[in-house]
């Protein structure tokens, strides 16, 4: 998956759940930066969440110019407070894309656009 760039804290209304990834909340700050949003009471479902807007080159295409743009995000999801440990961190997304994405972004260590 070819990223081109992304950036953090975007309207990420309408998205949903779509798989996990295996990682701590350390490496993703090292990565995204602080969280988009953080709420530390223990009776929310997501105490912790980063949202990206991220652009990509389409898979289909062999073109570099013909990119596509979706909406992602990783939160944990009722632990009652933000999980510091090895934790399968919740991708949400508009579509099946969005686990490939994430994922990519943290494989490589890829940093948000300024």
């Amino acid at each position: 998956m070819n990223i081109i760039e992304y950036t953090t804290d975007v309207n990420a209304d309408r998205t949903s759940r779509q798989s996990t990834t295996n990682t701590t909340y350390d490496k993703l700050v090292s990565i995204l930066g602080e969280p988009t949003y953080v709420d530390m009471g223990r009776h929310e479902k997501v105490n912790c969440e980063w949202s990206m807007k991220v652009e990509y080159q389409n898979p289909l295409s062999d073109d570099p110019t013909d990119t596509k743009t979706d909406i992602v995000t990783i939160y944990n999801w009722c632990t009652g407070s933000i999980p510091y440990t090895l934790y399968p961190w919740h991708i949400g997304g508009k579509s099946l894309i969005a686990e490939e994405l994430v994922n990519a972004i943290i494989r490589n260590e890829i940093s948000p656009k300024e």
